[in-house]
């Protein structure tokens, strides 16, 4: 959850990317499908209308729960409290994906019937490519790399780990509950009724895939969402407890890590309100 915060703020080495956010989601989308010009021309406007929603609306907000998790520091942080910070991470995203839904239909109305199909194939082709990659990892493997990337993590925030701290990643770790299968059998499902609309493109298509969207989360298999909650709670009472027994030179990277996004996110802003002073005046 902090990653995503941090991807969607921008750290520092990041704030170049931030601001050339439009160039790769185009390189995004030509994985999918290819636009010709009109439609290239459509999608930027589009485009361009999202990222500067995300810029106005969303940074501040952003800077507002990184800025809680500064204060939440001070006297040490309790469960509660990273549940809240958690929820308005999960909130922001949850938005986004809804601003994302909305950008690609008005960009896909005039999709022809092969470009449809170029795209269910990509989706296919990642389909296959994450089972390749993914779901032929053994149990020690898989656990390896949950580990590896909950350290991962931890390092980001805190800086070096101690021994113990290393050890209790590889403990909690074990306790995860697989997801790969499972996110990939949901997804499965999922494509398969997004193909289904596409191909079918009754005069309401539209509708229907913003429905399929909206309803994901309730649509998932019962052992994906038990699998999703289980781990969420494993992870977050693990960095918990990890920001609670932090040295002293770890608490200064964390701190100086909190004050460089909220740094980076003042920075994105300066441009957006000296813009609307021009404007106003």
């Amino acid at each position: 959850m902090l990653l995503a915060a941090t991807v969607l703020a921008g750290c520092s080495a990041n704030r170049f990317i931030y601001n050339r956010a439009d160039t790769f989601v185009r390189w995004i989308v030509d994985d999918y499908v290819d636009l010709n010009r009109d439609q290239q021309v459509a999608f930027d406007t589009h485009l361009q209308h999202f990222l500067g929603w995300h810029r106005r609306d969303e940074l501040p907000q952003y800077r507002q729960f990184i800025v809680s998790s500064r204060h939440a520091l001070g006297d040490g942080v309790t469960l509660q409290e990273a549940v809240a910070i958690s929820e308005s991470i999960e909130a922001a995203a949850d938005r986004m994906q809804i601003r994302l839904v909305d950008l690609l239909l008005l960009s896909a109305e005039g999709l022809s019937d092969r470009q449809i199909q170029d795209f269910l194939t990509e989706v296919d082709r990642q389909q296959e490519d994450y089972a390749t990659k993914r779901l032929t990892r053994d149990e020690q493997t898989y656990y390896q790399d949950s580990s590896d990337s909950l350290a991962g993590l931890a390092k980001r925030l805190m800086g070096r780990l101690s021994k113990e701290q290393k050890a209790l990643i590889e403990a909690e770790a074990a306790k995860l509950t697989r997801l790969d299968r499972l996110w990939h059998r949901d997804r499965a499902v999922w494509g398969s009724k997004l193909r289904a609309i596409l191909e079918r493109k009754a005069p309401d298509w539209q509708s229907q895939v913003r429905l399929l969207g909206d309803t994901r989360s309730q649509a998932r298999t019962p052992e994906y969402i038990e699998g999703i909650e289980r781990n969420g709670d494993i992870i977050l009472a693990l960095l918990v407890d990890l920001i609670n027994t932090r040295t002293e030179r770890q608490d200064k990277h964390l701190q100086r890590f909190l004050s460089d996004l909220i740094n980076d996110i003042d920075a994105l802003l300066v441009p957006d309100l000296a813009e609307r002073l021009v404007l106003e005046q």
